[in-house]
C-alpha cells in the first residue's frame, strides 16, 4: 500500500515504529534519567531526593488542582492579576450573558467539554463505578475514527475529480495492553444501529434487530495485516477476497498477511503516525482510521483500566430535520413516493404518520418506508 500513499512525500506521516519499543525506549530513558543526573551533577541519594522534592511534578502542584481537573464549575478566584485568566473570566462572563456568542463559540470549537478522561481517572472515588488500576510501564495511542465517505449509486463521473470529504466521526485514547477488539466494541457507526426492512406497511411495529445483530464481520488493516474479527459463528473473512484479488494479478499492492483481531494488541502494532488504515465492517462500510499521537502513560491521564478507550469529545454532530415542520429529528426515511417533491423524503415520526396514513392507519399510495437512525444520536 506504500505505492499507493506514498507517505515520504507527506510530512504529516510518521515513520514506521514499534508501539513495544516506543515504551521500552522510554523506560529505560526514565530509569537512567536518575542515573544520569546523579553523575552529571555529582550528587548523593538525599541530594537527589531534596531536589526531586523541591523541583519535582509534585512540587508544581497547587492544592486544588485535582478539583480543578475534573470540576465543570470551577469558577476564578478573585484578586488574580494573570493576564490569561482575566481574559478567561471575561469571555466565560460574556458566554452567560449572550446566548449568541455562546453558541457561535461552541458550535465553532473542534472539542467539547474536552477532555473527559481527566474526569473518568476519577472514577474510582465513586463505589458504584467499577475500577481496576492501570499496570505500568503503559502507552496511549490517540485513534481517530473517519466517518464513511459517501458514494453515489451510479459511481463517480469519469470528468470530475474525486475529492474525497473527510470529518473525524469519532476519536478515542486506548491503552496499549488492549486488544483490538475493545476498541471495536467502542466505534458506533450508523451502519450498525441501522434496522434493515421495509416497514411501510407495519409502521408501528417495534424493530427487534438491527444490522449489527445480523453482520457481526468486520476487520482492521494496519501495515499490511488484516485484522479480522472472528468471535462470533457467524463472522466472515472479509480479508480472504482482498488478499485473492490482490494476488491474482501483478497488482502492485501487498503481500499482505492476516490475523486474529481477538488476539492482537495495540502494542504489538508496527505504526505510523498520520497515516490511514482501515476498518471495514457492513461489507463495504469503511472507515479511515489515522494514529494521531503516541504518549507514555503518566498519572496526569485516566488511571482506571476499565474506562479504556476513552471517547473523546468532540463537537456535536448536526441532525437531519423533518423535511414536513424543519422542527423535529428525522426518524423516517421514505423512497419512491410520488406525492413527495423529493427522493428520498425525511419525515419525524409526527409527520410520517399524519402525511403517509390515513384515520385507519391504511398507507396512501405506494412508498417504501425506512427508520432512519440520525448520525447525532451516536456519541
Amino acid at each position: 500500500m506504500e505505492n499507493v500513499h506514498r507517505s515520504q512525500s507527506r510530512p504529516w506521516i510518521s515513520a514506521k515504529l514499534s508501539v513495544k519499543e516506543f515504551r521500552d525506549k522510554w523506560c529505560h530513558t526514565l530509569s537512567s534519567s536518575k542515573c544520569d543526573t546523579k553523575e552529571k551533577f555529582k550528587m548523593t541519594d538525599s541530594e537527589y531526593s531534596a531536589l526531586e522534592e523541591e523541583c519535582g511534578l509534585l512540587a508544581m502542584k497547587c492544592p486544588a488542582q485535582n478539583y480543578i481537573e475534573i470540576s465543570k464549575d470551577f469558577t476564578i478566584p478573585e484578586g488574580v492579576d494573570l493576564e490569561t485568566l482575566r481574559l478567561q473570566k471575561a469571555d466565560v462572563k460574556k458566554r452567560l450573558e449572550d446566548i449568541t456568542y455562546a453558541s457561535v463559540v461552541y458550535a465553532y470549537s473542534k472539542y467539547y467539554n474536552y477532555p473527559p478522561h481527566k474526569i473518568a481517572g476519577f472514577e474510582k472515588d465513586k463505589s458504584d463505578n467499577p475500577y481496576k488500576q492501570i499496570q505500568e510501564p503503559e502507552v496511549l495511542l490517540n485513534v481517530q475514527v473517519f466517518r464513511p465517505e459517501k458514494k453515489g449509486t451510479s459511481g463517480y463521473m469519469s470528468n470530475q475529480s474525486r475529492v474525497p470529504n473527510f470529518h473525524i466521526d469519532q476519536e478515542f485514547m486506548v491503552l496499549g495492553c488492549q486488544y483490538l477488539t475493545e476498541l471495536r466494541d467502542k466505534i458506533e457507526c450508523i451502519s450498525d444501529k441501522a434496522i434493515p426492512g421495509d416497514f411501510s406497511e407495519c409502521p408501528k411495529l417495534t424493530p427487534e434487530i438491527t444490522c449489527k445483530d445480523l453482520y457481526k464481520s468486520g476487520f482492521f488493516y494496519f501495515n499490511g495485516v488484516f485484522y479480522n474479527d472472528m468471535r462470533h459463528p457467524d463472522c466472515r473473512d472479509y480479508s480472504k477476497t482482498i488478499i485473492s484479488w490482490a494476488e491474482s494479478a501483478n497488482r502492485g499492492i501487498g503481500p499482505f498477511k492476516k490475523t486474529l483481531m481477538e488476539r492482537s494488541k495495540f502494542i504489538d502494532l508496527e505504526i505510523q503516525l498520520g497515516y490511514p488504515y482501515l476498518y471495514v465492517h457492513q461489507g463495504n462500510c469503511e472507515h479511515l482510521i489515522v494514529f494521531s499521537d503516541l504518549q507514555y502513560y503518566t498519572h496526569h491521564h485516566c488511571s482506571n483500566r476499565l474506562a479504556y478507550p476513552v471517547h473523546v469529545a468532540l463537537r456535536p454532530k448536526k441532525r437531519i430535520l423533518c423535511m414536513i415542520c424543519h422542527i423535529h429529528t428525522a426518524e423516517w426515511v421514505v423512497f419512491d413516493n410520488k406525492r413527495l417533491p423529493e427522493n428520498p423524503f425525511y419525515f419525524c415520526k409526527q409527520c410520517f404518520i399524519s402525511f403517509n396514513y390515513d384515520e385507519n392507519d391504511q398507507k396512501i399510495g405506494n412508498f417504501r418506508a425506512y427508520h432512519h437512525i440520525d448520525r447525532s444520536s451516536i456519541v
